[in-house]
């Protein structure tokens, strides 16, 4: 019996090394059977070791072929690595590390959210400093879009929920509606959104709803319009009192990391964190409190900022947006900040001075302004364009007006290749044509409080502390034109008079008038009562004196505005032949 036991023994065992010559298998995988393996002792991945001491770790890989994909940046918000030739990246995370997430590149598409298709290019489960942490991400590949379209939205910082409502049936519909028609014509491919900060107005109980009314949104030809997000100053979460990067753990945990990057086309686009919180206050929100601020970026930040553009390969070749919240704009206060210009000013803007062209997107000012940087000169021979966008909520959702004037809206980027082609501001009840309106300097405005405004009268008051509402002498007897997108360099407009130029207009410098007849609309019938409401920061208005100093009485005129972009050279020819008014025309 024994013998024969040893017998079979050895033929089982021969016919068992027999089955494994002819079927050899992979080595067994210590995770196999794991519903997460992400969250287990990692030794190797993909044939990379993982070497002692790295908590963070993963596979990046094709969704269509499941091979690792090299060189692929990855980040814990504070350093850098890139995937080796097996796709797998390591790394000994910050103490601070939330999300590990990847810079996209251009050759793959934005991965995102099965449930919301925002985008989803970070890690979603609370990160372990004690633990090693596996997050795997999978990219789908694409051809590199030479054409593409941002959409850049200024504050939505809505407080209630008739706010959130207005959001999401005027200006998530009007956003749509410009995508359709503008892809009838053949424009506007390859469509993205970037929120530019204060999604909610210190009322973090509105931030799921939100994140609804961006969720889920396709355009006409069926592709998704993904929005990426930036984080405000009232994004910071004014319930938390202890300090700026505990005020951020929320934000995060709806949106995402507050500090990071992709690539579409041949453009570098980077989002940052430029807000620095100081003390909480009280104020009228949900919240009940709002945190005080000022704007620049931490040593941490500059640091991770100088590491993002060591990815980015030939850079005189390509085009740099960098996406903030508060303007940098020679660090000049704004909406109750300044860019403090020690916190890395010059710094940031020399290094955008690498890329052929560079744009900076902001928000927060409630108003349009484009400010040229004219001492930080690209590589394509274009100083640094600064885009200060209005707010989607114009003045928090009192009317459909920003506080200067431009309507409720957004503005629309087309990107071919390394340059900027286009850009529009476009009103949420209007379209890309309505550029400007035109006023008589010689009006009066009045209304049910009784306040006087004149153009030309260099100091008009109103509200029970006699705010000054600053006009401009030079506007008495002219034709006022307020262009809501404009700025001193690459706009002309000239008066036309049955059809033959009669002249060009002048424009007025930055700080030198407020929009007299809005501001009337806004003391007289708003009950405003602050200087928010006569802000003059930045100058749209533009003026030409006819003949018979009576603008009114004119006959058969049409004013031109002509739109050069300077990186393109492409022209853009906007007209008006109506006089506003009454600010209640809009």
């Amino acid at each position: 019996m024994k013998n024969i036991k040893t017998l079979s023994l050895l033929l089982l065992s021969s016919a068992m090394a027999f089955v494994l010559a002819c079927n050899p298998v992979e080595p067994d995988d210590p995770n196999k059977g794991k519903t997460n393996p992400e969250e287990l002792p990692v030794d190797a991945i993909n044939g990379t070791t993982i070497a002692e001491g790295m908590n963070a770790c993963g596979l990046v890989s094709d969704a269509s072929t499941g091979k690792g994909i090299p060189g692929v940046p990855v980040t814990d918000g504070f350093n850098y690595v890139v995937t080796d030739a097996n796709g797998v990246y390591q790394m000994a995370a910050n103490r601070y590390t939330r999300n590990i997430y990847l810079s996209v590149p251009a050759a793959y598409k934005i991965p995102l959210d099965p449930d919301t298709h925002l985008p989803l290019f970070y890690s979603t489960k609370q990160f372990n400093r004690n633990n090693v942490n596996r997050n795997d991400f999978k990219l789908e590949p694409q051809a590199v879009e030479d054409k593409f379209t941002m959409i850049m939205i200024g504050d939505p910082q809505c407080q209630t929920a008739a706010q959130v409502e207005r959001y999401r049936t005027e200006t998530v519909p009007a956003m749509l509606n410009t995508i359709n028609n503008g892809q009838a014509k053949g424009l506007y491919p390859n469509v993205y959104g970037m929120t530019l900060g204060d999604i909610t107005f210190d009322s973090t109980n509105l931030w799921g709803d939100m994140k609804s009314t961006m969720s889920n949104l396709k355009t006409g030809t069926g592709s998704w319009f993904p929005i990426f997000q930036c984080i405000g100053n009232h994004d910071h979460n004014s319930l938390v009192k202890s300090n700026d990067y505990e005020a951020t753990e929320k934000y995060v945990e709806f949106f995402g990391p507050t500090d990071y990057s992709f690539d579409r086309g041949k453009v570098h686009i980077i989002v940052m964190d430029d807000i620095m919180c100081t003390t909480v206050n009280s104020n009228s929100s949900p919240n009940k409190a709002t945190w005080s601020y000022g704007a620049g970026f931490t040593q941490a930040q500059y640091k991770w900022f100088l590491q993002d553009l060591d990815q980015v390969q030939d850079k005189a070749d390509k085009a740099v947006f960098l996406c903030m919240h508060i303007p940098m704009r020679a660090g000049a206060a704004s909406g109750g900040a300044s860019f403090n210009k020690s916190a890395y000013y010059a710094d940031v803007l020399n290094q955008l001075k690498q890329f052929k062209e560079a744009h900076i997107m902001i928000g927060h000012t409630h108003y349009q302004q484009n400010y040229i940087h004219t001492g930080y000169i690209c590589k394509g021979g274009q100083p640094i364009y600064e885009h200060v966008h209005g707010a989607a909520c114009g003045g928090w959702w009192s009317c459909d007006s920003n506080v200067t004037g431009a309507p409720n809206g957004y503005n629309v980027y087309e990107i071919e290749g390394n340059t900027v082609k286009n850009w529009t501001a476009i009103g949420s009840k209007t379209n890309s044509e309505y550029q400007m309106r035109v006023y008589d300097g010689n009006q009066i405005y009045n209304g049910s409080k009784g306040y006087e405004y004149a153009w030309y009268r260099s100091s008009n008051k109103g509200g029970s502390g006699s705010i000054t509402a600053v006009g401009n002498a030079n506007l008495q007897n002219a034709f006022v034109v307020e262009v809501f997108n404009d700025d001193e360099r690459n706009w002309k407009l000239e008066l036309y008079q049955n059809g033959v130029k009669v002249g060009d207009f002048k424009r007025l410098g930055n700080g030198s008038c407020c929009n007299i007849c809005l501001t009337s609309y806004f003391f007289n019938e708003l009950g405003k009562n602050t200087d928010t409401w006569v802000n003059k920061t930045a100058s749209h208005y533009w003026y030409f004196v006819p003949a018979s100093k009576k603008p009114a009485e004119e006959k058969n005129w049409e004013v031109r505005a002509t739109q050069t972009i300077p990186t393109s050279g492409e022209t853009n020819l906007y007209t008006c032949s109506t006089l506003t008014t009454d600010y209640g025309q809009f």
